[in-house]
């Protein structure tokens, strides 16, 4: 190795299959993974991308940990942003309008309730556990916990597995 050589991938443990290869289990069972996660994560620009163009009220199919969060980000700068115009514009006491960021609101209502939507589908959920969120306190911890957790590695009864790639 040469000195100052920097692997463009660091590798820790073992890796992960790949679909169709085949795996022992740490308990001498042996298989082959028919069915797995994706690999890579969706990157901003096309989580953006999906949500908005692919899937605008697409309440349908499952969406990954990456699109959901992604968008999630994009919606909180955006907000921020806009935030920032509308009190440089209308002024910054609490009663001045917020004409920006309302009308981004209303146009990112239903990609956000249908990203959310299909995030919960990928851990095999119904759409409805979002009026968890109704529930003071409990609701939205519980909302953030299956959001945050990882989607069913098999096809379910929502859709198979998401790609993370756009098509």
């Amino acid at each position: 190795m040469q000195p100052g050589y920097q692997p463009d991938t660091v590798v820790i443990g073992e890796s992960t299959p790949q679909m169709g290869q085949a795996t022992t289990s740490p308990f001498g069972a042996t298989g082959v993974i028919m069915a797995a996660r994706p690999m890579q994560m969706m990157s901003f620009i096309d989580a953006v991308k999906s949500v908005l163009v692919n899937n605008y009220a697409g309440f349908e199919g499952r969406a990954t940990r990456s699109e959901y969060w992604w968008f999630f980000l994009f919606s909180m700068l955006a907000y921020l942003g806009l935030g920032f115009v509308d009190g440089a514009l209308f002024g910054w006491e609490l009663e001045d309008p917020t004409w920006f960021s309302l009308l981004f609101q209303l146009a990112v209502f239903l990609p956000t309730l249908a990203v959310g939507v299909r995030r919960l589908h990928d851990s095999g959920k119904s759409g409805w556990y979002l009026l968890c969120a109704l529930i003071p306190c409990v609701g939205i911890i519980l909302l953030l916990v299956w959001f945050c957790e990882d989607g069913e590695a098999i096809p379910n009864a929502y859709g198979p597995v998401p790609t993370n790639q756009l098509h």
